[in-house]
């Protein structure tokens, strides 16, 4: 082995791409952020978005959506990283753009595996006519999407990617460059934060809000728990027909993203604004599980390392592990006449997180060039606490 002067491994034996097809491909597939993620402590085993569902055997609906092809790097005989390559149907009749995603990357610090990789992604999006390739979205912007260009060294939050420090380079020597940025924003008892003197203002107006408003604020029913995952989904779909990257969402695709959260959420932060009787605005906390997940098994079986997980996180000593929340999914129909709704929603939130006893909270994803963003930092100056970033090139 020898080493270029930037400190880059590489070995005499060539880069070689194999399109992934069999079981065994399947496996190594699987295999590859284990080798990527050896040494790195705060690493989860586990996709965001299953790969068997997603890429190996995707229904007919998922089927009808995308279609997509995974690829293997090679240096020799050793498996050095993974891609694939995923044409979202629905994002290119929406827009009407040439786009092919890349997603599930992982490689190691590599960069002729990763140029590779990314050249066999656009050779097949060219063979499909399509002329620009974005990502990381694995598959989708609904499930995880982004590199994790700052926050690489704590503890991933749940829901959210995950990676070596070195992946937005890999991709900008590629001749990809950024076009979306999101940020987390971390705090100690929320409730306490919009106290405070940054935001005694927006505070007061709050409560003048809910003091007039005939917006009500409930948590979510596990009686009604079908009904209200519908009612939310009409609800995405008005509220974000004009976010970044948006595609409609089938009943199918939210169920599936849903039942990846139940296990771990909890009812009384999932909220929903209703006004005369209407679902007009949603706001959801998601404990995040990924203190428990950190001291589970590194099985390669994600059956056992969910069990393992599941275990720590409702067995004995379990709400040690729950003390850090997610705020996600926050969206108020654009046509509700109430324009108090967020704010309200956000107050609601804050007060039960303090009161469910959880000690902190991270909102994630805030869009960089969103109104909330600017909202976020006019109110409370503080750096993000991770950032995330979206990457294209043009290819045709």
């Amino acid at each position: 082995m020898t080493s270029r002067t930037d400190s880059r491994p590489v070995t005499t034996a060539a880069v070689t791409i194999t399109a992934v097809r069999t079981r065994r491909d399947w496996s190594a597939f699987a295999k590859v952020p284990f080798t990527v993620y050896r040494d790195d402590p705060n690493w989860i085993p586990g996709d965001i978005a299953d790969v068997g569902s997603m890429l190996r055997r995707p229904s007919e609906e998922t089927q009808s959506r995308m279609t997509s092809q995974a690829f293997l790097a090679y240096r020799g005989r050793r498996l050095v990283g993974r891609i694939a390559a995923i044409a979202d149907l629905v994002f290119i009749s929406h827009y009407e753009e040439q786009t092919a995603y890349f997603g599930y990357f992982e490689c190691l610090d590599d960069r002729e595996a990763a140029h590779a990789l990314l050249d066999a992604v656009a050779a097949w999006a060219r063979g499909r006519s399509l002329s620009t390739v974005v990502g990381p979205m694995s598959p989708s912007l609904l499930w995880s999407a982004g590199v994790l260009v700052h926050g690489n060294d704590i503890p991933p939050l749940v829901g959210m990617p995950h990676n070596p420090p070195y992946y937005a380079d890999l991709l900008e020597s590629w001749g990809m460059t950024s076009i979306k940025e999101f940020h987390s924003f971390y705090h100690d008892d929320p409730h306490t934060l919009v106290q405070s003197p940054p935001f005694a203002r927006k505070y007061a107006m709050g409560q003048r809000w809910k003091a007039r408003s005939s917006v009500v604020v409930r948590p979510m029913n596990p009686a009604t728990f079908d009904e209200d995952v519908a009612k939310l989904r009409v609800l995405y779909n008005t509220a974000f027909a004009s976010f970044w990257g948006f595609t409609p969402v089938e009943p199918d695709e939210l169920d599936a993203l849903v039942a990846t959260m139940r296990p771990i959420l909890d009812p009384e932060i999932v909220l929903f604004a209703e006004l005369d009787g209407e679902v007009v605005g949603f706001v959801m906390g998601i404990p995040d599980v990924n203190k428990a997940a950190l001291g589970a098994v590194r099985s390669r079986f994600g059956i056992v390392r969910d069990l393992h997980t599941i275990a720590r996180w409702r067995g004995p000593g379990g709400r040690r592990h729950r003390t850090h929340v997610r705020l996600d999914m926050m969206f108020v129909d654009p046509s509700c006449p109430d324009k108090g709704t967020s704010a309200l929603l956000i107050f609601e939130l804050f007060q039960r997180i303090h009161d469910g006893g959880y000690a902190s909270v991270e909102a994630a994803p805030v869009l960089a060039d969103g109104g909330w963003f600017h909202s976020v930092r006019s109110s409370y100056p503080v750096d993000p606490s991770r950032t995330y970033r979206i990457f294209s090139r043009e290819i045709g």
